[in-house]
């Protein structure tokens, strides 16, 4: 008896998850990507995190969905340190990627090809926003800005 009640009630928890269907899509978080001005490329943003001491890291991934090998340089135009950049649009305030003293970049050196299904990580740090912005825009250069990305603790 106690194994036909139980048999039962599994059988109605799964008839009302199967009769709900998938999540909406207003639900699912959307992709964090900007296509490329070139055919087959795009950056996926992985997080922007805080950190301690008063920066945050963006860690980025680019693509290259096309059959020739697209050179990093080549596709940002420049080093990553003069090419990406964060936007607070509430508080109308780009951020820069962080250089140490000898004016070197907080962020990935660039050399090397991005080829077709082996994409390449990237990352940099800036200054953290204010700790009441929650989320920022980011913008690399030679692809379209990524809006909305969450500020999350480390």
């Amino acid at each position: 008896m106690r194994s036909t009640i139980s048999s039962a009630f599994l059988l109605m928890i799964l008839t009302i998850i199967v009769a709900a269907g998938p999540m909406p899509a207003a639900a699912q978080q959307p992709a964090l990507e900007g296509e490329g001005t070139r055919v087959g490329t795009k950056i996926v943003i992985r997080d922007l995190k805080r950190d301690d001491g008063g920066t945050v890291t963006l860690r980025f991934r680019m693509i290259n969905q096309s059959d020739k090998p697209q050179g990093l340089y080549q596709l940002l135009g420049g080093y990553l340190d003069d090419r990406v950049h964060l936007l607070d649009s509430a508080n109308k305030k780009k951020y820069l990627v962080v250089k140490d003293a000898t004016g070197k970049c907080e962020c990935t050196q660039i050399r090397g090809n991005v080829s077709k299904d082996e994409p390449v990580n990237l990352w940099a740090k800036f200054p953290a926003p204010p700790d009441g912005v929650q989320k920022v825009a980011v913008v690399v250069d030679g692809f379209e800005p990524v809006e909305s990305v969450p500020i999350t603790a480390r």
